[in-house]
């Protein structure tokens, strides 16, 4: 019963592949998985099987639906999936004026999938400042930036650490932010001095690195997930310890039922 918001301050770090091969990884350690995309590009569906033509999605059913369970969308590996599908201008703005103005609105919608024992709930949100951040943060249990080992990404970690992209008056959880490196290359040179850096500079709060590996892309153009595609590779290996790391975090949290919780 936990709610896991991803999420980066800038695009283009791997983050909806990471979101779906963690989904991978949390299935492999036991744990009922559901995976939410919340960007308008609705690319995480691909990692799951959907057609490119399959139009299925809850935002813009999401006023009719309260609870979000009965818009899911089966997929071959048992993940339950909930794509953000094909919306019009003014769904999406309905949708995210929702998100800002309701703050029990995602609470709602969400209460009977995190009712489910067990259950691990990943969000997959579009990069940078959004609504669906904002929403999100008030009930995550677990917040993770996804970050790369680059210069672009270093800089934006003291905006992180001072609660100006992850709002901390607003955190529902007492944990800090954990952070991921992607696309580790310690063959280049400003790569390795800057996953040092980071290494150094975040501590216990780093979750994990995940090297640069080809195997990850070839494993959503086989609509594989890595560990069905090549589980040997260094990518599934380094998943696979950010999973189990979010795992031991998940099992310290203790907390009530999900109906038991308070928002501030």
């Amino acid at each position: 019963m936990s709610l896991i918001c991803l999420s980066s301050p800038k695009g283009g770090v791997g983050k909806t592949t990471l979101t779906a091969n963690l989904a991978f990884a949390f299935q492999r350690l036991g744990l009922p998985v559901t995976v939410i995309d919340f960007d308008v590009q609705n690319a995480l569906r691909l990692h799951f099987g959907l057609p490119l033509g399959d139009a299925r999605g809850y935002v813009a059913l999401a006023e009719q639906h309260r609870d979000w369970k009965r818009l899911v969308v089966p997929t071959a590996s048992g993940i339950r999936l909930l794509p953000y599908g094909v919306a019009d201008d003014a769904q999406r703005l309905a949708f995210e004026a929702r998100l800002g103005e309701d703050p029990l609105f995602l609470t709602e919608a969400l209460q009977t999938l995190l009712a489910i024992p067990h259950m691990v709930v990943l969000a997959d949100t579009p990069p940078g400042p959004s609504p669906a951040l904002n929403a999100l943060n008030r009930i995550a249990d677990l917040r993770v930036a996804v970050l790369l080992a680059d210069a672009a990404s270093a800089a934006l970690v003291p905006q992180i650490e001072q609660g100006l992209f992850f709002s901390a008056q607003q955190a529902r959880s007492h944990l800090p932010v954990g952070y991921v490196l992607n696309q580790v290359d310690r063959r280049r040179r400003l790569n390795l001095d800057t996953t040092e850096f980071l290494q150094a500079r975040l501590g216990d709060s780093l979750l994990g690195l995940v090297h640069r590996d080809e195997a990850l892309a070839e494993a959503l153009a086989s609509q594989l997930p890595i560990f069905a595609f090549d589980p040997t590779s260094a990518a599934a290996y380094d998943i696979d310890r950010i999973a189990q790391r979010l795992a031991q975090q998940i099992e310290s949290l203790k907390r009530p039922p999900y109906g038991q919780r308070q928002l501030r």
